[in-house]
């Protein structure tokens, strides 16, 4: 059987739980959002560079053929544009790993100097 449900008021979760409350961790939140909007903005500009990294990897692929023989114009089609999806997407796989390397590679660094 299901509780039934209070008629009275509704208790004050903020005066519960007041003892609770500490002023030290208002500035660690505050830290922690700083680090999450870093991260954001780390995030956003991978993003930026791996579409731009895209883009010019397709361009480039539209630009360099494979030399085939086609049977059907249709073949020729998606050869093509299957071609220039792949040398976009490797583009933009390449410069994601090097992203990578190059923010990793400081924090393990920091890492490494804050545990000595």
């Amino acid at each position: 059987m299901p509780k039934r449900r209070r008629n009275g008021p509704m208790p004050d979760v903020f005066e519960t739980f007041a003892h609770r409350v500490d002023e030290e961790e208002h500035s660690e939140v505050q830290l922690g959002a700083g680090r999450v909007a870093k991260g954001a903005g780390v995030s956003l500009g991978l993003m930026v560079l791996a579409a731009l990294a895209f883009v010019l990897g397709f361009w480039t692929g539209t630009r360099n053929e494979p030399d085939l023989a086609y049977d059907h114009l249709v073949w020729e089609g998606i050869i093509k544009v299957g071609f220039a999806v792949l040398c976009g997407l490797l583009a933009a796989a390449v410069v994601l790993a090097l992203a990578a390397l190059a923010i990793g590679i400081p924090w393990v660094q920091r890492q490494r100097e804050r545990r000595r």
